[in-house]
């Protein structure tokens, strides 16, 4: 069922193991710290509301369960406007793909809160899908999505 999907793909999403590095090493760091990065908490939050669709109060909940440095306004506030609810309902989806491209491009965040990366390449770290990694998760969403156009064309061409 619809919910079951949903139910699954919120667990999957909470315990960093959405096959996507950049979200899984974010959700990762976040339970083992109670803190990541400004950065890696907009990713996280961009793949639970908008590929999952999951209502971002489920992910503002957690984090604030989980964020050792929580403060209401900050984290409803950020997951609000991030999520595109209220008086600024601007689209902000990040392609987590390109945004490790960009922000982690030796895959060293990834590496080090996810373990099935840190004997992998720099590429592999990057995209460890198709067999690149063996025993790397089925993504929750397909990778394709999670890269910008321009990363897209670089990586498949035209």
């Amino acid at each position: 069922s619809a919910a079951t999907d949903g139910a699954n793909a919120y667990r999957r999403w909470a315990t960093g193991n959405t096959g996507l590095p950049l979200v899984d090493a974010a959700m990762r760091e976040l339970v083992t710290t109670g803190y990541c990065s400004s950065r890696a908490r907009q990713n996280a939050a961009s793949v639970l509301t908008k590929d999952l669709c999951v209502d971002w109060r489920a992910g503002a909940a957690l984090f604030q369960f989980l964020l050792a440095d929580h403060d209401v306004g900050s984290n409803f506030g950020n997951w609000a406007y991030f999520s595109g609810v209220g008086f600024d309902p601007k689209n902000r989806h990040y392609r987590s793909i390109s945004q490790a491209i960009k922000y982690d491009p030796c895959g060293a965040y990834v590496r080090r809160w996810l373990p099935a990366l840190r004997e992998a390449s720099d590429a592999e770290a990057l995209w460890p899908f198709d067999g690149a990694v063996p025993g790397w998760p089925e993504p929750i969403v397909a990778p394709r999505t999670q890269l910008s156009y321009p990363d897209a064309v670089e990586r498949f061409g035209e």
